[in-house]
């Protein structure tokens, strides 16, 4: 109900509730994505104590104003519906609900902020299977299990390059 909308939402990290101000750009089987003006942020439906519309905002009651159907799509979805949908990301975000795991492949080599409970960490997607993500920074490969991510969140290369200079601190 809340896709294209600014929310807040309040989520889970360990002993730690965040507030976290976006819109709802993708809403898959287990997980939602918001977008801000510098990142993504993904978000496991288990993590989420509530969702709200800010306030002041106008209430949208149909993502599909978003995509424009001409005849030509109406026809070529209407005969051949599977070959036209895996053909746009946008459509395909439409009539199928992904996993967070499924959905994370499509965003492979992307640097990333990963909170769990316990930790935060940094790197660069290399691979998703069905309960893992594995990620690397400074040719060190990490593990981490999907149902102890709390957010990922994506990192823009300002940011990247200030983590580059923490590392070499130490």
């Amino acid at each position: 109900m809340k896709r294209n909308q600014k929310v807040v939402i309040y989520s889970e990290s360990g002993e730690e509730t965040i507030r976290t101000i976006g819109k709802v750009n993708t809403i898959g089987r287990d997980f939602v994505m918001l977008t801000k003006l510098n990142e993504r942020i993904w978000f496991p439906y288990y993590t989420i104590k509530s969702a709200n519309i800010l306030t002041g905002t106008p209430n949208f009651t149909d993502s599909h104003q978003y995509i424009i159907y001409d005849n030509d799509l109406k026809r070529k979805l209407l005969y051949n519906f599977g070959e036209t949908v895996l053909k746009r990301e946008e459509l395909i975000r439409q009539f199928y609900e992904e996993s967070l795991a499924t959905h994370l492949k499509s965003w492979r080599s992307m640097w990333v902020k990963i909170r769990t409970g316990k930790e935060t960490i940094y790197g660069k997607i290399q691979n998703v299977d069905r309960d893992q993500l594995q990620i690397s920074f400074l040719n060190k490969m990490v593990d981490v299990k999907l149902k102890h991510i709390s957010s990922v969140h994506s990192i823009r290369l300002v940011s990247l390059l200030s983590l580059f200079e923490k590392k070499q601190l130490r």
